[in-house]
């Protein structure tokens, strides 16, 4: 099970690098200032927004106790299951089940049995995206937990973001310099080799309730 859960969650972060962002604008394109998108695939009444496919999953023991969502911009949307399922945005549905994005550049939710409750909660006070499109291209999905390296020389930086090519790294909550326009984040190919990169950020996604 654990192996099948460790396939799940990497197949999720690869299919998030390789699919299609949204068509970027002339000033996102020339690295101007960063978009910021909110992606509403649920309503707060658990019903799939118009135009988004529902598939299921088993997975034994999933419960959604760690509290909110933290790439959430609205109340009721919370952080479940543990990070090897990379289920980090999750909306109470039908029947003891939640609907859970993994990707907010792909219009597919999973359905999720879950044990226990399903309590209410705020929106996190500083959220952070759920998915970034780097400028040079590249595109990350945000870290839903687990063990990276260290980056030498680096030692309080952490793992934030895995990409297409490398991962994010950085101080702070999330490592994303949001004191410049367009935000800026640090990209490192080899952390244990260091080769380390200023990159901007052309659109950041959050997740949010289908209105």
């Amino acid at each position: 099970m654990r192996a099948v859960l460790a396939l799940l969650a990497a197949l999720a972060v690869l299919s998030g690098a390789a699919a299609p962002a949204p068509r970027a604008s002339a000033s996102v394109a020339s690295g101007r200032h960063t978009v910021r998108t909110v992606v509403r695939p649920v309503g707060r009444d658990g019903v799939p927004a118009a135009g988004w496919r529902v598939v299921r999953e088993r997975i034994y023991g999933f419960t959604c106790n760690s509290g909110p969502s933290r790439v959430a911009v609205d109340p009721g949307i919370r952080y479940c299951g543990a990070a090897i399922t990379n289920t980090v945005a999750c909306w109470k549905s039908a029947r003891h089940t939640v609907l859970c994005m993994r990707n907010p550049r792909v219009h597919q939710l999973v359905r999720i049995r879950y044990r226990g409750a399903f309590r209410p909660v705020r929106a996190a006070a500083r959220p952070s995206p759920q998915a970034l499109d780097l400028v040079s291209g590249n595109r990350c999905i945000i870290r839903s937990g687990g063990a990276w390296s260290p980056v030498k020389r680096h030692p309080r930086w952490f793992g934030t973001y895995s990409c297409a090519r490398g991962n994010l790294y950085g101080p702070g909550r999330d490592g994303i310099d949001r004191s410049v326009r367009p935000w800026r984040v640090h990209l490192v190919l080899n952390p244990r080799r260091p080769t380390i990169r200023q990159r901007r950020v052309a659109i950041a996604y959050y997740a949010g309730n289908a209105r």
